[in-house]
C-alpha cells in the first residue's frame, strides 16, 4: 500500500498516516481526537464543515456533547497559534461550524525509521491516557477486546503458517507482533513495569478567559463576569490554588500555547471553555486540560434559565473540584451546594458594574456604581450587588475622585447591607476590612480580613493588601509571608508583584525590594508607585543619584513641585534646594489645596522638628493616608521619639 498523503502548513506538517502534528521536528501534544479533528478540517479546507459533519466524522456511532467539539477547537487553535500571515488557522461561523482557512500543502509521507518509532510510542502513549472525552468506549473497554491466544491456536497456527506463501507468513508475524507490543504497553508487561500510573494529583488550576460564542462584543462583560465567577467558586477550595483573575484574563483574546500559559502561571492544569447567552439561556462549555501534553481529562456542556446562573456556576465548579480529586472541606462543600436564585436583570446589571469597576478609571469607576445601584434596585437581596457598590465607593475615594466624608458612609452602609444578606459573602468582608482600616480600627479590619481569606483562600488581592496593612503595623515577617501568597495566586497583576517590594521595603530589606520593584516594572513599564518605592529602595542605601533619577521619571508633573524631592534634597545638605521647592508649594497651596503630610515631610528633611508637627496635626485632622505609615516610614525616624509624635500615633491606633 502506498504511504498516505501529509499535510503542511505554516510551520506545522500533519502526518495522515501516523496521526500526529509536527512543528518543525517536533511533535505539538495533541489528543487522538484533537489530530482526528485537524484532519478532518485540513481535508476540507477552505469549506465550512458544519458541528454535526464533524461530530459525525471525529466521533462516528457516539453520543457526545457539544462541547466536546469546542473544547478540541480550543485546544487546536491554542497550540496552532497564529499562521505567518497573520489570523487564525481556523475560522469559526457563527452558530453553522468551521473553516479551515490557511494555505495548505499535499506531500507525499516520507517516514523515517526513527521518525516512526517516535510516532508509535506517541500513539500508545495517548491511547494508554484516559479518553475521558469518549466516555461510551473507554481505553479499559477497547483493551478487554483483545484476546491472548492460547497455546494450542498458536501451535496449530504455527503449523498453517509452514504451508502458507513467505510474503503471507511475513504479514501474519507482523500482526502479532503489533498486537503483542499494544498488549505489552498497555497492560505494563513490557520489562515488568506496572501499568499506566494513576494519575497525578492537580493541586493548583487558572481558568482561562472563557470564549463569548455570541458573536456580539457587546457580550464580553458576560463571558468575563462567567470567568470570574467559576474562578471565584475554585478559589473557595483551600487545598486548590486558583490562579486569581487579573493574571489569567492577560491572556484574553491571545494565542498563546497553553504550555507557555501554564509555566507563567505556574499550575498543573487549565479550564478552558466557552460561553453562549441566547435570551433567558445561558450554556457553558468547560474543559479541563493538562497544558504540558494537551491530553483533555474532562469536557462537559451545562445550559440553564438566567435565573439559576449561581447554580449553575457551582455545578461547573464542583465537576471540576471531583475531577481533579481536590480535597473539599465540609465547609466548603456546603458553600458550593447552596441553591442561589437571582433576578436575571440584576445579574445583568451585576455582571456590568464589574466589568467596569475592574478598568478602574474615575468615569468606570462611576458607571459600575449605577449598575450597582440598578441591581440592587431589581433585587434588594442581591448580597453580591451591595458588596460591589461597597467596592465601588471604596475605589473612587482611593483614586481621589471623592473625598473620603462622601465616600465612607455609603460605602459602610454598602458593606453592611452585604453582610447582613450573606455573611459568608468574602468580598463583603473584604470590604468591610477596607472601610475599617480607612477609620483606624485595625483590630477589626483584620478581623474582617481574615474572615474574608477563611472564606476564599484563593482572595489574591486581600492577601496583598492585608500585607500592607500588616506593614503599617510593623509586623514585617507576617507581611512578606502575605505578599508571597498574594503574588502567588496572582503572579501576573501590578497589584501583587509591587506589594511583595513594598514588603521587602518596610523590612529594610532593600536589594530583595529593588530587585522586586524592577520586576514590577518589567511587566508594568508605566507603574508609577513601583518607580517610585523603587527610588526610595535606592535612596534608603545611600544610593541618592539613583534613587533621585528613579522618583524623577515617576513623577508626572513638574518635578520641581515634588516634595519627595526636596526631603532628599535636604538630607544631602542641599537646603537651598530643598527651600526652593517649599517656597513653590507654598504659593501653590494658596490657590489649590495640598496635602498638608507634604509640608510635614519637607520640614522633618530640613529638621524642623516643630512645623514639620503642626503640619502632621494639620494631616491628621484631614485624616491623611500618611498618618497610617507613621511607625514605618524611615523619613519620621527623627521625630519618633517626640511625645507629640508618639501621641499622634496613638491616635492613629499605631501603639
Amino acid at each position: 500500500m502506498e504511504p498516505q498523503a501529509s499535510y503542511e502548513f505554516g510551520q506545522f506538517r500533519l502526518d495522515r498516516e501516523a496521526r500526529i502534528l509536527l512543528h518543525g521536528d517536533k511533535t505539538v501534544a495533541l489528543t487522538p481526537k484533537a489530530v482526528e479533528l485537524l484532519l478532518v478540517l485540513v481535508e476540507k479546507r477552505g469549506q465550512l464543515v458544519t458541528k454535526d459533519d464533524l461530530m459525525h466524522a471525529v466521533w462516528p456511532d457516539t453520543f457526545v456533547e457539544e462541547g466536546n467539539l469546542t473544547s478540541n477547537i480550543s485546544i487546536l487553535r491554542r497550540q496552532l497559534g497564529e499562521h505567518p500571515d497573520g489570523g487564525e488557522y481556523i475560522e469559526t461561523i457563527p452558530k453553522r461550524g468551521y473553516r479551515f482557512v490557511a494555505a495548505v500543502t499535499q506531500v507525499a509521507a516520507q517516514i523515517e525509521d526513527q521518525h516512526s518509532i517516535r510516532s508509535s510510542e506517541n500513539a500508545v502513549a495517548l491511547e494508554a491516557a484516559p479518553a475521558r472525552e469518549e466516555e461510551s468506549s473507554p481505553a479499559s473497554q477497547r483493551l478487554d477486546s483483545i484476546e491472548v491466544p492460547a497455546a494450542e491456536t498458536l501451535a496449530a497456527g504455527n503449523a498453517r503458517k509452514r504451508a502458507l506463501r513467505p510474503r503471507v507468513a511475513l504479514a501474519a508475524s507482523a500482526v502479532a507482533l503489533v498486537s503483542l507490543l499494544v498488549l505489552f504497553y498497555l497492560k505494563g508487561w513490557h520489562l515488568g513495569l506496572p501499568g499506566p500510573a494513576a494519575p497525578v494529583r492537580i493541586e493548583s488550576l487558572a481558568v482561562l478567559p472563557l470564549e463569548n460564542l455570541s458573536g456580539d462584543p457587546a457580550q464580553e462583560y458576560f463571558a468575563d463576569g462567567m470567568t470570574e465567577a467559576l474562578t471565584a467558586d475554585l478559589a473557595q477550595i483551600g487545598a486548590l490554588r486558583v490562579i486569581a483573575r487579573a493574571s489569567v484574563m492577560q491572556y484574553k483574546g491571545t494565542k498563546t500555547p497553553l504550555p507557555e500559559i501554564a509555566q507563567r502561571l505556574n499550575v498543573d492544569a487549565v479550564v478552558s471553555g466557552t460561553v453562549l447567552r441566547s435570551g433567558q439561556r445561558v450554556r457553558i462549555t468547560a474543559a479541563l486540560i493538562r497544558p504540558a501534553t494537551g491530553q483533555q481529562l474532562w469536557a462537559k456542556t451545562y445550559e440553564q434559565n438566567l435565573g439559576d446562573i449561581l447554580d449553575l456556576q457551582n455545578e461547573v465548579a464542583r465537576a471540576i473540584a471531583g475531577e481533579i480529586h481536590a480535597k473539599v472541606t465540609p465547609q466548603e462543600q456546603l458553600r458550593l451546594a447552596r441553591v442561589h436564585e437571582v433576578n436575571p436583570g440584576a445579574y445583568e446589571a451585576y455582571l456590568k458594574g464589574r466589568y467596569y469597576w475592574h478598568q478602574f478609571t474615575e468615569e468606570a469607576l462611576l458607571k459600575s456604581i449605577e449598575y450597582f445601584e440598578e441591581a440592587i434596585k431589581l433585587d434588594p437581596g442581591y448580597a453580591e450587588a451591595h458588596a460591589g457598590l461597597a467596592d465601588a465607593w471604596i475605589s473612587v475615594h482611593y483614586i481621589g475622585a471623592a473625598p473620603l466624608e462622601e465616600a465612607h458612609p455609603k460605602a459602610l452602609e454598602a458593606a453592611t447591607k452585604a453582610l447582613q444578606l450573606d455573611d459568608t459573602l468574602a468580598e463583603a468582608h473584604a470590604a468591610m476590612a477596607t472601610i475599617k482600616a480607612h477609620e483606624w480600627d485595625w483590630a477589626t479590619a483584620e478581623r474582617e480580613t481574615r474572615k474574608a481569606i477563611e472564606l476564599n483562600p484563593g482572595y489574591a488581592a486581600v492577601h496583598s493588601v492585608h500585607s500592607n496593612r500588616l506593614r503599617r503595623l510593623g509586623r514585617t515577617e507576617e507581611s512578606i509571608a502575605e505578599a508571597k501568597r498574594g503574588l502567588e495566586l496572582d503572579p501576573l497583576s501590578a497589584l501583587t508583584n509591587e506589594s511583595l517590594g513594598d514588603a521587602y521595603l518596610s523590612a529594610h530589606q532593600y536589594d530583595l525590594a529593588i530587585e522586586q520593584y524592577q520586576k514590577t516594572l518589567e511587566l508594568y513599564p508605566n507603574q508609577s508607585p513601583s518607580r517610585d518605592s523603587l527610588g526610595w529602595a535606592y535612596v534608603y542605601k545611600g544610593m541618592y543619584d539613583k534613587g533621585i533619577e528613579e522618583i524623577k521619571k515617576s513623577y508626572g508633573e513638574d518635578p520641581s513641585l515634588s516634595p519627595e524631592l526636596a526631603y532628599i534634597h535636604a538630607m544631602r545638605g542641599e537646603t537651598s534646594e530643598a527651600h526652593k521647592i517649599l517656597e513653590r508649594l507654598l504659593s501653590l497651596s494658596k490657590r489649590v489645596p495640598i496635602a498638608p503630610h507634604h509640608f510635614a515631610l519637607i520640614y522633618t528633611g530640613l529638621g524642623k522638628k516643630d512645623e514639620a508637627l503642626t503640619w502632621l496635626e494639620k494631616a491628621y485632622q484631614q485624616r491623611s493616608p500618611m498618618m497610617t505609615w507613621l511607625k514605618v516610614d524611615p523619613r519620621f525616624d527623627s521625630l519618633r521619639q517626640d511625645p507629640r509624635f508618639q501621641d499622634l500615633m496613638r491616635r492613629v491606633g499605631l501603639l
